[in-house]
């Protein structure tokens, strides 16, 4: 995570000033406990968080420094905030600046300060749109993400291509879910039902003809059938 542009230590000075303007302790407390204390926080509110990026994200785009560099930076602070401005940066990341290499740099942020809120984000817009754009890379990406030991990357193979809409790929999403099922860890579970309650919306036959034999059970079932 290292930091090559002398105006960015500049930028991260200029957003620690205005977060800390609008630090709330009792807020932050409660959203501490919210994230199950994994992460420390500033207890700003998404309101008041989006209009301090807004204009910090205008300033970043004059200095025009790669998004990676920001990211990490971003990434590395304590507070929980400091991550959710990471991800809305990599959200308004145009596609031409999306690299074939970018699957290293996601992996890193997906694997570390991992929690649902940051993981759902980043698989469902930049690692969705990083597999439109590099269609080849799914084969050896997911390949090895689906492997992994890491749950949060089988979540991330489970739910990148929420956003696909009629271009989803069936046959990988059942072979994923087919692969998995049988791990009874909450968010895997969840993200199974989620992925095909979000395709159902599309082609919910398909969808209706996969659970009659997927052997689905309990929270995944639930959560498949719920617009079917």
């Amino acid at each position: 995570m290292e930091i090559t542009d002398a105006s960015l230590p500049q930028l991260m000075d200029l957003l620690h000033g205005e977060m800390k303007k609008h630090a709330n302790p009792e807020k932050a407390v409660n959203m501490a406990n919210y994230l199950k204390n994994q992460f420390d926080c500033y207890g700003i509110k998404t309101p008041v968080r989006n209009e301090i990026q807004k204009e910090w994200f205008k300033k970043v785009k004059l200095a025009n420094l790669n998004h990676w560099d920001i990211t990490y930076n971003l990434w590395s602070q304590d507070q929980r905030e400091y991550q959710y401005i990471a991800i809305d940066l990599l959200k308004k990341t145009p596609a031409k600046l999306i690299q074939i290499e970018d699957d290293k740099l996601l992996e890193e942020i997906i694997t570390t300060k991992s929690w649902w809120d940051s993981v759902d984000l980043i698989a469902s817009n930049y690692v969705g749109k990083y597999f439109l754009k590099f269609p080849e890379q799914i084969e050896p990406v997911i390949g090895r993400w689906r492997k992994s030991d890491n749950m949060w990357l089988n979540r991330t193979c489970l739910i990148f291509q929420l956003k696909y809409k009629e271009k989803l790929d069936v046959e990988l999403l059942t072979s994923l879910i087919d692969e998995m099922k049988l791990n009874q860890e909450f968010f895997i579970q969840k993200a199974i039902g989620w992925s095909l309650r979000q395709h159902s919306k599309y082609d919910p036959d398909s969808v209706r003809e996969y659970l009659k034999t997927s052997g689905l059970k309990g929270l995944a079932l639930r959560e498949a059938s719920k617009y079917i």
